[in-house]
């Protein structure tokens, strides 16, 4: 199933909606090679680890711009919308650290069981995040960066 980005995750703020079109790319990009190669993703590891470490860049330099427009238009709940922030960006550098230590990689059992719960995680993110947390700041949002 391919994330589909919809109207309803629009924030009307063009940086931010451009950004997480982006995610939504790289999320249907892991979702594509995971669908094609589930009985031997190890021959894909490479393909795959660059794409989790460019989730993890994606994220890092997302919230931040996010974080800025919050900031600069003083969201009341921007500390807990950080910390949102920050326990996502923790969670993908924990699977990405558990991607790579150990044979994980080379594993195809082991493998379709993370990305199958990589995939499982990412789309809670969009439904649970953008459709709920991030649409709280938009009545705020006078001005982007």
């Amino acid at each position: 199933m391919v994330t589909q980005w919809d109207p309803k995750y629009e924030t009307n703020i063009s940086e931010i909606d451009s950004q997480h079109k982006k995610l939504f790319r790289l999320i249907n990009n892991i979702e594509t090679v995971y669908d094609e190669n589930k009985e031997h993703l190890s021959g894909k590891s490479r393909i795959l680890l660059d794409a989790v470490s460019e989730l993890e860049d994606y994220t890092l330099s997302h919230f931040l711009i996010e974080e800025r427009v919050m900031e600069l238009n003083q969201y009341p709940d921007l500390e807990a919308h950080k910390k949102q922030h920050d326990r996502f960006t923790d969670k993908i550098l924990e699977l990405k650290n558990r991607l790579t230590s150990g044979n994980l990689l080379s594993n195809d059992a082991e493998l379709n069981q993370f990305f199958g719960d990589l995939l499982q995680f990412l789309r809670a993110w969009l439904t649970n995040h953008i459709l709920k947390e991030d649409m709280d700041y938009k009545p705020y949002i006078k001005f982007n960066i």
